[in-house]
């Protein structure tokens, strides 16, 4: 299932997107279908000849100036089995990280390295390996709408218009808009500043949130790399300083052995809680709202 090598967009400016996307999973939520060596995410579940990690892949290449992939080393040869323009890229890197240390580390090993190469001002945006979005075209323009904010020093998240009240999922309480903060007529639509992220709640309470508006948390998150390295700098500054020195010896022989050493003294913590949550109790965190007609699903189960 090689795919040819895609195309990567070059915009050539400040706000060009470096997309992330975390690649791991224990293979137990799908099982047999999945299994440890062979997660969701290198599977065709869709039946549409590309499995969910080259889906992901090829929806969001076209918006990035580089891709980079996270991923075990349990998954190293299956990746690049479906993805091998991702062994010798400049603009296409994977990242083997030597344990799983949750998803801070993960992204931060991915956006510590393109800060290294691209400044702080690079835009980079963590996207999961293995949802299904039915029209790539509407997650492009919030894209957009989150490069925008992100450039404007806000850690930005995409959230989904609830079609059920869902227990599965965590919702965002959305805020203000942002233009309506700046002065700005328009208030409609756009950005808006977070409220509160909440955990998947029950049946009553999910109902009571869809009532009063509140989104999906997807897990999409958009932020300048020099912005989330201050933040993880003010919050935890250890795996700040790991993950410099690991971002630093990027491309040279002592790459795997930094990595090696560095790795696994870095707190074990996911995104939301290190950055997410305590960022937006300050007012600095965004969410754009992506239409229903997205078509979104993470294939959770098999429900």
């Amino acid at each position: 299932m090689a795919s040819p090598l895609p195309p990567i967009c070059d915009t050539g400016g400040m706000n060009d997107l470096h997309v992330i996307i975390p690649a791991g999973g224990a293979g137990t939520r799908l099982w047999p279908l999945s299994r440890r060596n062979r997660p969701k995410f290198l599977l065709d579940l869709a039946g549409t000849g590309r499995t969910l990690l080259q889906g992901t892949v090829d929806r969001l290449q076209t918006r990035a100036s580089s891709v980079t992939i996270v991923t075990g080393q349990s998954h190293r040869d299956g990746v690049l089995d479906q993805l091998p323009e991702f062994a010798d890229s400049a603009t296409r890197t994977l990242l083997i990280e030597p344990s799983g240390r949750d998803s801070m580390a993960a992204i931060g090993l991915a956006a510590y390295v393109v800060r290294e190469r691209y400044g702080d001002e690079a835009i980079v945006g963590s996207f999961a390996a293995d949802h299904l979005i039915a029209r790539p075209e509407l997650l492009h323009s919030a894209i957009d709408e989150a490069v925008a904010a992100a450039a404007d020093g806000y850690v930005v998240t995409i959230g989904l218009t609830p079609t059920e009240a869902s227990s599965a999922y965590g919702y965002i309480a959305p805020g203000p808009a942002l233009s309506d903060e700046a002065g700005e007529a328009d208030a409609e639509g756009g950005a808006r500043r977070v409220a509160e992220f909440v955990e998947k709640p029950d049946a009553d309470t999910a109902a009571r949130y869809v009532a009063a508006g509140y989104l999906w948390n997807a897990g999409m998150f958009i932020v300048s790399a020099g912005v989330l390295a201050a933040h993880l700098a003010r919050l935890l500054p250890d795996m700040h300083a790991r993950l410099e020195t690991i971002a630093r010896a990027w491309g040279t022989p002592e790459f795997e052995e930094t990595l090696a050493e560095n790795w696994p003294h870095l707190t074990k913590i996911a995104i939301d809680h290190a950055i997410a949550e305590p960022v937006a109790a300050d007012g600095g965190v965004a969410v754009v709202p992506a239409d229903a007609a997205l078509g979104w699903t993470d294939l959770g189960d098999f429900d």
